[in-house]
């Protein structure tokens, strides 16, 4: 629609002004034809016997051939012109007819010339009057006004001021005077008619808009109940397979439920595909787009008539079943499984392809779609846990194992946001001489009761509930000011405090430099930061780059758990490292068999060999300890040598090892002279 702006600024055409304004003359010249020459032969009759004759006859000789001029005028502008746009020939004709005009009426006061000076005032008038009323008639147009009044009062005052009579003088010089006033009055006028003029153009624009809107108003009230009847399909259904999306899906979950009885059961599946993110990865996303299409397919081909399926999520579907009990919904469960897990052609490439699916019926496990939908959910999960492509039916014990696993989740979020997640130190060891070198922060949870609850017993939990990095910072927050403080009361030498990156944030934070933000008011100096391949992998550019930078202000980088996956080689060349981990399954196994010994050895003398130290963790026996001392590395950490210890213990046990060491140095110790050996 047009704006009040628009309306502002638009103004109208100079061209479409002075048409319109022609129009206004012509129109109001459309009676002077009628007018001129009755007025001349009535004037003429009365005056005859009191005026020249002769002058008369060429006074209505002039009157008729004005006439004639001005209907010749008229008859070009109204039948041959275009309404539009007027030529410049029929323009000069109407200026012509008025000139003619004007000339008439400016011939009274030579007509009456050598009359009475009373009927030569009388024939003055003419002009005058006839000049004020084409002020009015050419409003608008000055140029036409000009084209009557030049000649009409050129010749009335020339007659005046001419005449024999000198007191008609001063009157010629008042007639000179009263055409300048019309010309001002004319102005007036005409800026007034040309106000109108263009107030009518812009309303009639603005008439023109209103009906193209009007229109258009028109044609988009007609297709608004085909784009409504569209946008209610897309908002209940998934624009890449066509299915259900998941609004759609609750909607027809609560509207099949409310007819749910004992004698008209629903069955529910909740499927899900398996290892979807690296057929996601191989193909890149549209051939993982083509891939659920396909899957979608499938799945709606082979379901019941009256089924219908839904896509509630990235690769995961639910199937609605009306009338199906719990028996016959896990007949079709297995069925889908089998035909579900034949390959897929797409992008060029055959992909394998698995589901799982978690099996629930209502009203036997639920009357509500959130509820139903939960405990599908909670089979599909075991059936992930199981194996996957497999199918499981919701029983009470899963129930009561996803109540278990949520309040265990929320029971770690209190745990984490009331500061019960803290930092434990585990020393680390120079095996050669006995020497703390360092110490892990690992995490532990420190309940109100005072029982300490060790990692492994709730990082699954962590795990699954992406809360691994919120522990990672809380460890190294509340490590922290005992870190400082160890720091001011002195260090061993070359002593570093080992901080494990949490996998999930590193693949995702590394542009974010996790590292800096953690050890907020450490000195890097103090840190090693251990790395699993499996946390750079998502962005190792990025992560290359954070560790470099970590590593310039003077922090160490160490590569944990190498061996244990299938790309730590080249991570040896990608990323910046101090040191290599070893594998702890590897440390379990080096006195099992000369082949896993065999191993890691190899392992040791490629680090070293690369210019990187070697370090050991999870040491337990003294025999494993023997082994890696043989080997060369000793740099070693474990029960064998110390558990992991809460701040005051570990600051006793650092303190108690210092002292140890240093009562040592002053023993004196037996010099060996070489002679001697002799």
């Amino acid at each position: 629609m047009v704006g009040d702006d628009d309306l502002i600024i638009t103004e109208a055409p100079s061209s479409f002004v002075r048409e319109r304004a022609l129009a206004m003359v012509a129109a109001n010249l459309a009676p002077t034809p009628f007018l001129v020459v009755p007025f001349t032969l009535l004037v003429s009759s009365m005056m005859r016997n009191q005026v020249s004759s002769v002058r008369l006859g060429w006074w209505l000789l002039a009157a008729v051939f004005g006439t004639s001029i001005t209907l010749f005028a008229l008859y070009r502008y109204y039948r041959l012109s275009d309404s539009n746009s007027t030529s410049i020939g029929n323009q000069l004709l109407i200026g012509l007819s008025l000139a003619s005009v004007g000339a008439t009426f400016g011939m009274a006061p030579w007509v009456a010339q050598g009359a009475p000076t009373e009927l030569t005032l009388l024939f003055t008038l003419f002009p005058t009057t006839s000049a004020a009323v084409f002020c009015i008639v050419t409003a608008g147009r000055s140029d036409l006004f000009l084209a009557v009044l030049v000649p009409l009062i050129g010749w009335a005052s020339w007659s005046l001021l001419t005449s024999s009579d000198g007191g008609l003088h001063g009157l010629g010089l008042l007639c000179i005077l009263f055409g300048a006033s019309l010309v001002v009055l004319h102005h007036v006028l005409s800026t007034n008619s040309i106000g109108g003029i263009k107030l009518q153009w812009r309303s009639d624009q603005l008439l023109l808009e209103l009906d193209h809107e009007r229109g258009e108003l028109t044609g988009a009230n007609e297709q608004l109940a085909a784009i409504n009847t569209r946008l209610a399909h897309q908002a209940t259904h998934d624009p890449l397979t066509g299915l259900y999306n998941r609004r759609g899906t609750l909607e027809l979950l609560d509207s099949v439920l409310s007819t749910c009885d004992q004698q008209h059961p629903v069955g529910l599946l909740f499927c899900d595909l398996d290892r979807f993110k690296a057929v996601n990865d191989a193909l890149g996303h549209r051939g993982g787009d083509r891939f659920i299409s396909v899957i979608a397919e499938r799945l709606q081909h082979n379901i019941e008539a009256n089924s219908l399926a839904g896509r509630m999520g990235g690769d995961e579907f639910v199937v609605v079943m009306p009338g199906l009990d719990l028996e016959a919904t896990s007949t079709v469960a297995r069925r889908l499984v089998t035909i579900l897990a034949q390959t897929v052609y797409a992008e060029g490439r055959e992909m394998p392809s698995s589901v799982s699916i978690g099996v629930a019926a209502a009203p036997l496990h639920g009357s509500a779609a959130s509820e139903l939908l939960r405990n599908a959910n909670a089979a599909l999960y075991k059936a992930k846990a199981g194996g996957r492509n497999r199918v499981e039916v919701f029983d009470s014990a899963m129930h009561q194992e996803m109540v278990n696993r949520l309040e265990g989740e929320q029971a770690l979020r209190r745990a984490i946001d009331d500061g019960e997640i803290v930092a434990f130190f585990q020393p680390e060891i120079d095996a050669s001489n006995g020497q703390v070198v360092g110490a892990e922060l690992l995490a532990r949870w420190v309940r109100r009761d005072g029982h300490v609850v060790a990692a492994h017993d709730f990082l699954a939990v962590a795990t699954s509930a992406s809360l691994l990095e919120r522990i990672t910072e809380k460890v190294v927050i509340s490590a922290r000011p005992h870190i400082v403080r160890l720091s001011m009361l002195g260090l061993p030498e070359g002593f570093r405090f080992r901080i494990n990156m949490a996998p999930e944030a590193t693949e995702r934070n590394w542009r974010e430099d996790p590292i800096d933000r953690m050890l907020h008011g450490v000195s890097p100096e103090l840190v090693t930061i251990d790395v699993l391949e499996s946390a750079v992998g998502g962005d190792l550019p990025s992560a290359a780059a954070n560790l470099a930078s970590f590593r310039a202000r003077g922090g160490r980088v160490c590569l944990d758990d190498f061996a244990h996956g299938v790309s730590s080689l080249s991570m040896l060349r990608r990323l910046p490292l101090d040191e290599v981990r070893i594998d702890r399954m590897s440390i379990d196994t080096i006195t099992a068999h000369p082949h896993d010994r065999a191993i890691v050895r190899s392992i040791i003398a490629l680090v070293r060999e690369i210019g990187f130290s070697v370090t050991a963790g999870g040491v337990e026996t003294g025999a494993q300890a023997d082994s890696l001392i043989a080997l060369g590395c000793v740099r070693q950490q474990g029960h064998l040598y110390a558990p992991a210890l809460p701040a005051g213990e570990f600051e006793d046990y650092l303190v108690l090892r210092m002292a140890e060491r240093y009562a040592n140095r002053l023993v004196s110790q037996p010099t060996w002279r070489t002679d001697e050996l002799e």
